[in-house]
């Protein structure tokens, strides 16, 4: 149950809540606590978990997310010497338990090169959340989850107090039912954080201002198979990727003489022998627009480049296809971003998915490009058909190089006169991933050039990446 309340009687209720979670800090194994913004840290770090849908008790949140940050459990010297252990047995049990339960966890390779790296705060609670998810779930469901608010102040009075002041004023003996839960359950605790796959870390960590904006995103992608593979091959391309530079050169003009008669033009330009006619023909001339100009040489007027990579998500497109697609499609726009390009990215299957806006730098979309599933069918000749409108629309707002590049399998059917429309809005090039039988597709001479990947093309890592960083070099000289 979350409250839903508003108003005055809302932010009570948050405020009542805020001070039952901080209370908790009290059975915190890393106490004495580091002060009231890195309680004011958990906090954040504890709202972006209730939007996973996980409300554990803030001490463990707390203690976590210390861990991430490089804090090391105590010792048994450090808590005999710290104190103020609980008084009660069976919850001074609890708490030794779950001190030897965060050792071990700070053993953990895993763990060790999640240190290794700072992280944002939405990263630390997608890791925590694959650390607890299943064991919060398994607790939540025997029907003792506590009444919770979806988002607690980080900026509060409350913060300045001590746990033990806020422990006297809200019982924090409810967390106790966790904690039991949360150490029984120690070797399931272990196992999820050393199945984390990191690589989707590393992979974010070569895009500045990289947070997801939608951290079930993240989850997803820690957790799949599929998508990790797709980071690795990502993580092989991209040092490749990255030593792209934009190239500039200077242009050279004249700023004085002349280099063309034109039909507009400044007074001083206008050409000597308009001023010969008779009043009545110059005057008809003026109001006609048809006085004649000497053109001054104008500086190149560069053409706005945009470039859609549209991948192919449907269920045909599964395992190494679906490896080969979103790892080359991320090494791609990454590529052409960095040309210089206005990059978007978007899926199809039965229709056309939502625009992905695909900058240089920013790489939030990421874990959702990755981790992106679809059900929906295959309807080609449907999808198309909204490339082209699209295509179209764009055209008309202004003059525009536009490129596409789509990444499909060897059956993508589309009608012959639907891809000459296209043709005829933007350079095309396909991509196509093991075919299952000689490619024939009636429309490949109307594209622009066209790429196949093959079984022989997967045979070893290195061919694989070989031919990933081919297709992208080739892709990125066929629009420049």
């Amino acid at each position: 149950m979350v409250f839903a309340a508003g108003g005055r009687e809302g932010e009570a209720l948050a405020m009542a809540e805020l001070g039952r979670q901080v209370a908790t800090l009290v059975f915190s194994a890393l106490a004495p606590l580091a002060g009231p913004a890195a309680v004011a840290q958990s906090l954040t770090c504890r709202n972006a978990l209730a939007r996973l849908g996980l409300e554990p008790p803030l001490f463990v949140v707390y203690d976590l997310q210390r861990m991430l940050s490089g804090v090391q459990p105590p010792s048994d010297e450090e808590l005999a010497a710290r104190g103020g252990r609980p008084s009660d047995r069976r919850a001074a049990d609890l708490c030794t338990r779950y001190v030897a339960l965060l050792r071990a966890l700070a053993e953990t390779p895993s763990l060790q090169a999640m240190v290794r790296r700072p992280l944002p705060v939405e990263f630390e609670a997608v890791l925590v959340a694959r650390m607890l998810a299943d064991v919060y779930r398994r607790w939540a469901g025997s029907g003792v989850r506590p009444v919770g608010v979806p988002e607690l102040p980080t900026a509060a009075g409350v913060l300045g107090l001590s746990p033990a002041e806020l422990a006297a004023r809200f019982d924090p003996a409810w967390a106790l039912g966790f904690l039991s839960h949360l150490v029984s359950q120690r070797d399931l605790v272990l196992a999820r954080c050393e199945q984390i796959d990191l690589g989707p870390l590393r992979l974010l960590g070569m895009f500045s201002g990289a947070a997801p904006t939608d951290l079930l995103d993240l989850y997803n992608l820690l957790g799949s198979p599929v998508g990790g593979r797709a980071v690795e091959f990502s993580l092989q391309l991209l040092p490749s990727v990255l030593e792209t530079k934009r190239s500039t050169a200077a242009q050279r003009f004249s700023i004085d003489g002349y280099a063309s008669v034109e039909r507009r033009g400044s007074i001083d330009a206008l050409l000597p022998s308009e001023l010969a006619h008779d009043s009545d023909i110059f005057a008809q001339k003026v109001l006609g627009d048809e006085l004649l100009y000497y053109g001054h040489e104008r500086r190149l007027e560069t053409v706005s480049r945009e470039h859609w990579v549209l991948v192919d998500a449907s269920a045909s497109m599964r395992g190494l296809r679906e490896v080969c697609a979103r790892g080359l499609a991320v090494a791609l726009a990454k590529k052409l971003s960095l040309q210089g390009d206005v990059v978007s990215f978007r899926f199809f299957d039965s229709r056309l998915h939502r625009r992905i806006p695909v900058g240089a730098a920013a790489g939030h979309e990421l874990p959702h490009i990755l981790s992106f599933r679809s059900e929906r069918g295959r309807h080609y000749a449907r999808v198309f058909e909204d490339v082209l409108a699209d295509a179209r629309r764009l055209q008309r707002r202004g003059p525009r190089e536009l490129a596409i590049t789509f990444i499909t399998h060897g059956e993508c059917h589309v009608p012959v006169d639907l891809v000459e429309s296209l043709a005829e809005q933007a350079r095309l090039y396909g991509v196509f991933v093991l075919p299952s039988r000689p490619l024939a597709l009636p429309y490949l001479p109307l594209l622009h050039r066209h790429q196949v990947v093959t079984s022989a093309d997967f045979a070893a890592p290195e061919l694989r990446k070989r031919k990933a960083l081919a297709i992208v070099e080739d892709v990125a000289r066929a629009h420049t």
